[in-house]
């Protein structure tokens, strides 16, 4: 008998949700061989992981150091580098599921290459569906593969809404935790610090993701991911802070129903489910304990202290190269405010900015994405702000 284990690839596979997926993929036992892994920048992890799992490939991409990948990867094991050595990777025949797991638009090159591919994909890239969710969609449907959501939000909703008729769906409701200055005034967030945005209250996630949700752009940008996995418009997605993380997402019926998903926060369980579905397998993490909480507790985003959700609306509106400029905009001044160059505050006004400055292209193709994209780095990147 043949090997029956799904061959993946992870895109991401030294982040937050690499290590998540491998603690999936090893308490599923035989299920799935990691056929090929990339990462950007973290060669020895990258190695190890490599060896371990006995891989056919392994991607550097960014800035990693390909010549001491290639003194570190165990015989047998492929080499490849770069944006090139990624596309190559998951347009493999041997490739059943690509977990795309890799921060911000360098996501959408990879991604787009899978799709191309015919390969199903479990996506944790919100990125780039804010940036081309018309065209990546578009490509879905052509190739007639599966995207299935790993964001624990967007997964939730997935699971709600399984078997449903589309037409009965009232509006989709996505929790937030609040991020880490959820209780904070207008005032103290414009000399929060780096050490303070990543004290997030409920998930341990990587700077970039970290430093969204403490903006709330982590939400806007999930806003803009389920108008396209959806097909819902803007106005039927809501946004709702539930400090406890364990209602994951809800979605409301015309008849005034709802079904919510609720489970531990843990990335692993809508990891799991991406990549077994339609399967429901036995988990390797503690189910939810009720007795844990003595109430469960919500309420309205505050859109004046975090204008981020507020972008989202505008850049929908907008439409066409906006929601690019817009998440383009967003990396470049997490990456200011990362290098200290600008305040935690600076963020949100380098976005606004970045938007007014830009008129919309309508139904961009992929060159015009990227072009507007640059731009909007550019304008980010030498913005002065006092």
């Amino acid at each position: 008998m043949g090997d029956k284990r799904k061959n993946i690839v992870i895109l991401g596979s030294t982040g937050s949700i690499g290590d998540s997926t491998l603690k999936v993929v090893r308490h599923l036992g035989g299920e799935f061989h990691v056929f090929g892994l990339a990462a950007g920048v973290n060669v020895k992890k990258l190695a190890r992981q490599a060896a371990e799992l006995s891989s056919e490939y392994a991607v550097i991409g960014g800035d990693g150091d390909s010549k001491e990948l290639g003194r570190l990867l165990p015989a047998g094991c492929k080499m490849l580098s770069g944006e090139e050595g990624i596309v190559e990777l998951v347009s493999l025949p041997e490739v059943d599921l690509v977990v795309c797991a890799i921060v911000g638009s360098a996501s959408l090159m990879p991604l787009l290459a899978a799709i191309r591919a015919g390969k199903d994909i479990a996506l944790a890239s919100k990125e780039a569906l804010v940036m081309a969710g018309g065209l990546v969609m578009e490509e879905v449907s052509r190739h007639n593969v599966r995207v299935l959501p790993v964001d624990s939000e967007h997964s939730a909703v997935f699971q709600c809404i399984e078997g449903r008729r589309h037409e009965d769906i009232s509006r989709i409701i996505l929790t937030a935790s609040g991020g880490a200055f959820r209780d904070w005034t207008s005032s103290q967030m414009q000399s929060a610090t780096l050490e303070d945005a990543l004290e997030h209250p409920t998930w341990d996630m990587g700077i970039k993701v970290t430093v969204d949700s403490a903006t709330m752009m982590n939400k806007a940008l999930e806003i803009i991911e389920a108008h396209w996995l959806f097909d819902m418009p803007g106005e039927k997605i809501d946004v709702i802070i539930h400090h406890q993380s364990v209602i994951h997402s809800m979605v409301e019926f015309i008849d005034g129903t709802m079904l919510v998903q609720m489970g531990t926060p843990d990335m692993c369980f809508p990891i799991q489910y991406a990549l077994t579905y339609p399967r429901k397998l036995p988990g390797a993490l503690e189910s939810l304990d009720f007795a844990r909480f003595a109430s469960l507790s919500f309420e309205y985003p505050d859109r004046e202290r975090f204008p981020s959700l507020n972008f989202a609306v505008e850049a929908m509106r907008e439409g066409g190269t906006m929601p690019a400029v817009m998440n383009a905009a967003n990396e470049v001044a997490v990456e200011r405010f990362c290098s200290k160059d600008i305040p935690f505050t600076g963020i949100w006004r380098t976005i606004e900015t970045v938007m007014s400055s830009h008129k919309p292209l309508d139904r961009p193709g992929l060159d015009a994405i990227l072009c507007a994209d640059k731009e909007a780095r550019k304008i980010a990147s030498e913005l002065k702000l006092r």
